[in-house]
């Protein structure tokens, strides 16, 4: 219990990181990738987006391993945006407009949470 917390923290730190350079990044070459909230939100989104990579996303991916491995691994990259669109659902104050911007978005928080992966 006490490792799940402990990357469960670690996970919203990164995801609010993650986040933060999106907005600035994105920013600069879309200007397609906002984010509209107060530091609780933020905390809040990092804190959803870290319970649907850590508990959700292996279902997923579970799920739709045949198509992953048809792919060959580039749909993960479509289960991630689910992912951010549904963590956008939830928290309304992620705006995120062009199809770019999303795949960008996604690939730059997977990158984030894959340091996840290798810190014990």
């Amino acid at each position: 219990m006490m490792r799940f917390l402990k990357r469960l923290f670690l996970a919203v730190i990164l995801n609010i990181v993650a986040i933060l350079f999106c907005q600035r990044l994105l920013n600069y070459l879309f200007n397609d990738f906002y984010f509209q909230g107060t530091l609780e939100q933020l905390i809040i989104l990092g804190f959803i987006l870290s319970i649907l990579n850590l508990l959700i996303k292996p279902i997923l991916r579970l799920l739709f391993l045949p198509l992953v491995w048809v792919t060959l691994g580039i749909f993960i990259f479509v289960i991630n945006i689910i992912l951010l669109k549904t963590a956008s659902f939830l928290m309304p104050v992620l705006v995120i407009q062009s199809p770019i911007t999303w795949l960008a978005a996604s690939i730059i928080i997977s990158i984030f949470n894959s340091f996840l992966y290798w810190i014990k």
